[in-house]
């Protein structure tokens, strides 16, 4: 059974700890102080509840205001001090990582597994996924996303290739097994149901968790909120895609309407 906390669900850990963005923390200490002294002047004790609340959000969830990323590292970028700051956590985890990771699959032989089931389709070099496979896809992330906790844990511990406990912590989700991984909401979203919607072609159950990384590059509706998904660049910050420099880390797929990144490219 998942053991959680009502503060799991506020805690945002791909913007705190080792991945905490010094600009935007400067930034929030900054509005936070300004809007305490400004509440001041009415009251005291609204002031200090106001700051203690600000800094707990600020501890928790990496940032007060929402879009900071997108505009803190240009205002400190000026000053005289190197703040630093790291980006988000890189896509290295894939629900096919559970275990001891011990076995490598070998990338040619998952594609033409998925070419030769039909969910793969090829005209000469382009590669385009299956039409009815696409739509049961679609269908399932949908339920998935609207899915409640206990759902969506249990379909992520039935999707995973090895015995596994799930756990939801805001926008991630740990998998927890001899060797603990964590996914983005999006890539779980996404990877769970390519499992799930598998299980209706004729592909051998050992291939599934494996697919569902390289489905992810076909992806054309968000898994999060169903927005469209195009090519775009992941911010240096801890944005998310879209970079606020003149130079972008990471090609990836990522969702026009609420930033959600589906996979690197």
């Amino acid at each position: 059974m998942s053991q959680f906390t009502p503060l799991d669900r506020l805690r945002r850990p791909e913007y705190t700890g080792d991945n905490r963005c010094r600009p935007c923390t400067v930034v929030n200490l900054a509005i936070i102080a300004v809007v305490g002294a400004a509440v001041a002047v009415w009251s005291a004790v609204a002031a200090v509840v106001t700051v203690a609340v600000g800094l707990a959000v600020l501890a928790l969830r990496g940032y007060v205001v929402p879009g900071t990323p997108r505009f803190a590292p240009r205002l400190v970028e000026p000053l005289p001090f190197d703040f630093g700051h790291t980006g988000p956590p890189r896509e290295t985890d894939v629900l096919s990582d559970v275990g001891d990771g011990a076995d490598e699959p070998d990338p040619d032989a998952v594609l033409e597994s998925l070419v030769a089931a039909g969910v793969v389709e090829t005209d000469g070099e382009q590669l385009f996924l299956n039409d009815a496979f696409r739509e049961a896809w679609t269908d399932r992330m949908a339920t998935l996303r609207t899915a409640e906790e206990s759902e969506f844990l249990a379909r992520a511990e039935a999707a995973s290739p090895t015995d596994i406990e799930a756990q939801l912590h805001g926008d991630h989700v740990l998998l927890a097994s001899g060797r603990d991984i964590w996914l983005r909401r999006s890539v779980a979203i996404a990877e769970i149901t390519a499992v799930e919607a598998l299980q209706e072609w004729d592909l051998p159950p050992e291939i599934r968790a494996l697919a569902a990384q390289p489905l992810r590059t076909f992806l054309q509706t968000c898994p999060v909120c169903g927005g469209p998904v195009e090519e775009s660049t992941r911010q240096d910050c801890c944005g998310g895609p879209g970079s606020v420099r003149g130079d972008p880390e990471q090609p990836v797929l990522a969702c026009a309407d609420c930033g959600a990144v589906v996979a690197e490219l």
